[in-house]
């Protein structure tokens, strides 16, 4: 007797690293997207909208897009990565992504996933949440809808870090981006799983990698590759340093979890400090014995990870 997928709903600010991530998720035969809400972070809402309906024409997916929230809970507007990853939230070496006419659906993001795990908890069934940018519209489903939660079997999230930050030296993007949501989801009760920028360095992208994607012959592939070649240099323009990849290890986890090791941990979102703010304090040592609300990714296969990635991927673009 075959396997049921299991049920997934992507919260997402795409963004190249997101890009992948969809794709992963909504071509992988063991997972059933029900749906995509986006939130402003790698770029405005506009933009991270118009992008996340692009690859889903790119790619003929089958899967609703609904729009999220376009600033943080407690700001008059939205932190964004324009200034490493451009105007578009992420750029190209070859050629950009088709227009599209489509638009979204029609639901507000947070409205949408509410109502997707109502119908979840009305059938005693579960969706796996995976959230990959910001967590405004997390936190915003809890506040309106704390028991329509309980149809969440966990919250994985890409953000944090065990130890230095990427936005600032403490703190990792997403969390800076909006912390009291973070804050919000962390102290929610609801199974939290989390992939930071500790593990995610771990897992590193070569211009070797890039070369490999850009000998696959379909268009989607090439297009895919002018913006995977773009990304793998941010860090040196001559592609010559690693690249860490941070969304698809969670996309890696759901398909393969035997690639990561993990650590259980209380873990609090600093919200005060001058030079700390957004920072994911996490208490590994944990000597006041305080339960632990996060199973943190600590390290991975990076190496076998880069291996199975491009495998999935191939797979992905030739469904």
């Amino acid at each position: 007797m075959s396997q049921q997928p299991r049920t997934v709903w992507l919260d997402c600010d795409p963004g190249f690293d997101d890009w992948l991530t969809l794709l992963l998720v909504c071509r992988s035969p063991a997972l059933y997207c029900a749906g995509v809400s986006v939130v402003a972070g790698n770029a405005p809402l506009s933009i991270t909208l118009d992008n996340a309906l692009r690859i889903r024409a790119l790619h003929g997916l089958q899967v609703p897009i609904y729009a999220g929230c376009n600033k943080p809970l407690q700001a008059s507007s939205a932190v964004t990565a324009e200034y490493v990853l451009g105007k578009q939230g992420m750029t190209t070496l070859g050629d950009s992504l088709p227009s599209t006419a489509h638009k979204a659906d029609g639901l507000d993001g947070v409205d949408a996933l509410l109502n997707h795990l109502r119908s979840q908890k009305a059938i005693k069934a579960q969706t796996t949440l995976v959230a990959i940018g910001p967590l405004t519209n997390i936190a915003k489903a809890l506040q309106q809808d704390a028991a329509a939660m309980q149809a969440v079997a966990e919250i994985v999230i890409m953000g944090g870090s065990t130890d230095c930050g990427n936005h600032t030296p403490a703190a990792e993007f997403n969390i800076f981006a909006d912390p009291e949501a973070a804050d919000i989801v962390f102290r929610s009760g609801v199974p939290l799983r989390m992939f930071g920028l500790n593990v995610c360095r771990q897992v590193l992208l070569t211009q070797s990698h890039v070369q490999t994607v850009k000998g696959w012959p379909s268009a989607e592939a090439q297009i895919l590759s002018g913006y995977l070649d773009a990304y793998q240099r941010i860090r040196s323009a001559d592609g010559s340093a690693p690249m860490p990849l941070y969304d698809p290890i969670v996309g890696l986890w759901l398909d393969s979890p035997e690639l990561f090791d993990f650590q259980e941990a209380p873990v609090d979102i600093e919200l005060a400090g001058q030079y700390t703010r957004g920072m994911t304090v996490c208490d590994l040592r944990n000597r006041a014995k305080r339960p632990a609300n996060v199973c943190i990714a600590m390290s991975a296969k990076g190496d076998a990870a880069m291996t199975v990635l491009l495998k999935q991927l191939k797979k992905a673009l030739a469904s």
